[in-house]
């Protein structure tokens, strides 16, 4: 014990030891130095000891349920994520500043809003022009042309309309409506956008989402959300496959399904396809028109709703996307 102490009071984070009586055993200087542990802390309990009452809620929260939990707080003008380990002897917290890396975020967040609306008005006057063109002209290998110039600027415009939301998502900004949201309806609205797209690869739309199913949300994040799933299970399917939605209750969650019988998805490429501009096959991706993003807004739809999205796929039978949506 007396080399792992020695070991923890040289590092750069903030280390807690507790005994299974709660009483702390160690802390390092960094956690005094930040103002937040007391200096007579040894042989005290834990919340007798601690400055902060997030942290102290946080250790007893995860003492309470005897597993591990990352939480996050503020103290004294700088930022710190707080991971507690409980072992069967002895709770080890750990202590990281994130002051720089959370200013490093906001920055990066605040840099990409501003570039998008900066971007938006150009873009919609260049469409403007390249319509007009478009519309005049009579040759047809310039209206050729034009045609592709318009379909680049379109995939410009929705990757910056992509790039505001993802960002707003991101940061919290984004205000979450609560209101009634009727799956069924939200899904026929979905399909009816998507109609055209799926004749068009003779791909057949199922809407099997089982009547009265409702949850309190945002109807316009949610019919997001079922727009980029749909989309993705259009565009990533095979000549005559089918697209089905189905919603249903399960426990406190409402869980939404949009399966696919199309190329599906390879399994070391699974954990990473929320990730933001992650893409699977780019060039196939980019042939498509999709921006990288659709996935990622999928994920932080579901998150700002209280739930989570989860995949499951086989390549060359398809995938299913499931989100799980609190009811309350």
């Amino acid at each position: 014990m007396s080399l792992l102490k020695e070991f923890l009071s040289q590092v750069g984070e903030g280390y807690l030891l507790i005994d299974k009586d709660n009483r702390v055993i160690f802390g390092n200087e960094f956690l005094i130095k930040r103002g937040i542990l007391k200096t007579d802390f040894e042989g005290r309990p834990y919340y007798e000891c601690l400055n902060n009452l997030t942290v102290v809620s946080c250790i007893a929260e995860a003492i309470s349920e005897k597993k591990s939990k990352l939480c996050h707080f503020h103290h004294e003008d700088s930022e710190y994520s707080l991971y507690t380990f409980v072992g069967t002897e002895l709770t080890v917290a750990r202590f990281s500043d994130i002051t720089e890396l959370k200013r490093y975020e906001r920055s990066r967040r605040e840099f990409v809003a501003n570039v998008s609306h900066e971007l938006k008005t150009p873009i919609a006057v260049l469409k403007s022009l390249l319509e007009t063109l478009y519309e005049e002209e009579e040759r047809e290998e310039r209206k050729a042309f034009l045609e592709k110039a318009l379909k680049r600027v379109e995939d410009m415009r929705r990757l910056v309309e992509d790039l505001l939301i993802i960002t707003k998502l991101e940061s919290g900004e984004e205000r979450i409506k609560r209101e009634e949201v009727d799956l069924r309806s939200l899904t026929a609205e979905v399909f009816e956008l998507f109609e055209p797209k799926a004749n068009t690869m003779s791909v057949s739309l199922k809407n099997l989402v089982q009547e009265d199913i409702k949850v309190k949300g945002d109807w316009d994040k949610l019919f997001l959300l079922l727009k980029n799933l749909v989309d993705n299970a259009i565009k990533y399917n095979r000549e005559g496959g089918t697209v089905e939605v189905k919603a249903y209750l399960n426990n406190d969650s409402c869980v939404l399904e949009v399966h696919d019988t199309g190329i599906g998805i390879p399994k070391e490429h699974l954990p990473f396809i929320f990730e933001r501009f992650y893409r699977v096959e780019p060039s196939r991706s980019r042939e498509m028109g999709g921006t990288g993003l659709g996935l990622s807004i999928v994920k932080h739809i579901a998150l700002s709703h209280g739930g989570r999205v989860e995949v499951k796929s086989k390549e060359g039978k398809g995938s299913t996307f499931t989100v799980y949506l609190p009811l309350e």
